[in-house]
């Protein structure tokens, strides 16, 4: 087990005589950053799976499906703030966020198996049966995810350092994203899919809340931040939507997102019809995720020297274009396609790390307005931002699906084949190209959050 590490409140350092001490250590960092794989290979596996599995193997209606899924994304994105904000105001022994990650792990493990093994029932009960485990999922994901983020927004006050934070998170869910396109690629690939996708998922029950337990029960919290949540959660929102950067930052997420969240759910499509390889339906996404991993560390250095507005539009403009390069994908063509996730995984890696990053710099500019501690209330605005674009987009392609001439398993219309390629490239390309020009407008640079910093330093000095 990784060993514990106690972040000294500002008070206490600053009454001992000694500056406040702001890098993050390694082991602070083991024990927060890689445990997220837990979370984002069960996350990546229903976002990206879950409708071609229910339309492929279970052979319900991709319509229906679709709705009941992005129902369960709407209540994801709507409880988000709910858990955020009451997190915020939690008084424990244990903290403000390590309960409600606790509390989270047993209904995500319960709600992977009625997913990924459902018992034989007739069609609506299906149904019924789905969106029950659906609703459950995506509530335990909110409680540790959001909080998670929030205590991730904690660990450091350097505006640089938090690159470290959520790059090393980043990185960690983005492999968790490998991992599910490998059990993709096991339960594409095995001639009973169903039974397949049942005994993967009794692996990770047996083994996610292993690593899910390393953080809430490793880490620990700010002593001086206890109490200091806002009053309410509506007080809380409120507060988040007045914030001229945090508009601005959550407008180009939303964006952003609209544009790529298509292509996790697409992949399987594009694989199958498209590419006609659906054997290389973990080993292509495999490239981009390590082009994603191994760019990290190169974005961190970029955005010290160039700045994390500069670096991170470039990303997104990088992503746009690499992504578009979808629309010229065939039968056959997966050494192209090889190449243009590889050239998308190094720009998409930028995002990965400084959005979350800037977030915890816009959340300080929120404390020096209100006097309040609010990583829990941002960090789920910033997962209702990502959750309402993933429920529009899967509602939008399950229309697409049933208005097309598709048909599951079968030879598809060269009408369909497009219609898979604009989706996977055409939207992406247009809506990075368009966060990449609104979020150029964003204004709190390093000069601005120093200065921000120092004056919450000096208050904190003075109680």
């Amino acid at each position: 087990m990784v060993q514990r590490e106690t972040i000294v409140p500002v008070e206490a350092q600053q009454s001992s005589g000694t500056a406040p001490a702001t890098g993050v250590r390694l082991g602070t960092l083991l024990a927060y950053a890689p445990p997220i794989v837990g979370l984002s290979a069960p996350l990546f596996m229903v976002q990206f799976y879950f409708l071609n599995f229910a339309t492929d193997v279970l052979l319900l209606s991709p319509f229906v499906v679709a709705v009941l899924f992005a129902t369960g994304r709407v209540w994801d994105a709507i409880s988000d703030p709910i858990v955020g904000t009451l997190s915020d105001r939690t008084r424990t022994r244990l903290g403000r966020r390590r309960p409600w990650m606790l509390a989270g792990i047993l209904p995500l493990m319960l709600s992977l198996l009625m997913i990924w093994s459902p018992p034989d029932l007739s069609a609506g009960m299906l149904y019924v049966w789905l969106t029950l485990a659906l609703f459950t999922f995506y509530t335990a994901f909110t409680m540790f995810s959001v909080p998670h983020s929030a205590l991730g927004a904690e660990l450091t006050t350097d505006h640089y350092d938090r690159n470290r934070i959520f790059g090393a998170q980043g990185a960690s869910f983005t492999l968790g994203m490998m991992m599910a396109f490998g059990g993709m690629q096991y339960v594409t690939n095995a001639n009973a899919p169903r039974e397949a996708a049942g005994q993967l998922v009794w692996i990770a029950v047996f083994v996610l809340p292993m690593i899910l337990l390393i953080p809430p029960t490793q880490l620990r919290e700010r002593v001086e931040y206890q109490g200091r949540g806002a009053t309410t959660s509506m007080g809380a929102m409120r507060d988040v939507l007045k914030n001229p950067h945090a508009r601005l930052l959550l407008t180009a997420q939303f964006i952003q997102l609209m544009g790529s969240g298509v292509l996790g759910i697409m992949a399987p499509y594009l694989m199958r019809y498209v590419l006609k390889r659906p054997d290389l339906i973990g080993v292509l996404p495999a490239m981009f995720v390590l082009c994603s991993i191994s760019s990290i560390p190169i974005w961190v250095r970029l955005s010290r020297r160039f700045g994390k507005r500069n670096v991170w539009v470039t990303g997104m403009i990088g992503s746009g274009l690499s992504f578009g390069s979808i629309l010229f994908i065939g039968e056959g063509d997966y050494v192209m396609m090889g190449a243009v996730l590889c050239s998308a995984g190094l720009f998409v890696g930028c995002g990965m790390m400084v959005g979350n990053s800037i977030l915890a710099d816009v959340i300080d500019w929120d404390e020096l307005e209100t006097g309040e501690r609010k990583e829990g209330a941002y960090s789920a605005a910033w997962g209702f931002a990502i959750k309402t674009a993933t429920a529009i987009v899967i509602v939008a392609v399950g229309a697409a699906l049933s208005l097309s001439d598709y048909e599951a398993n079968q030879q598809q219309t060269e009408g369909t084949l497009l219609m898979f390629r604009l989706i996977n490239g055409g939207a992406p390309l247009v809506m990075y190209l368009l966060g990449a020009f609104l979020f150029r407008r964003f204004e709190l640079n390093e000069t601005e959050h120093a200065a921000i910093r120092a004056e919450l330093d000096r208050r904190a000095a003075g109680r």
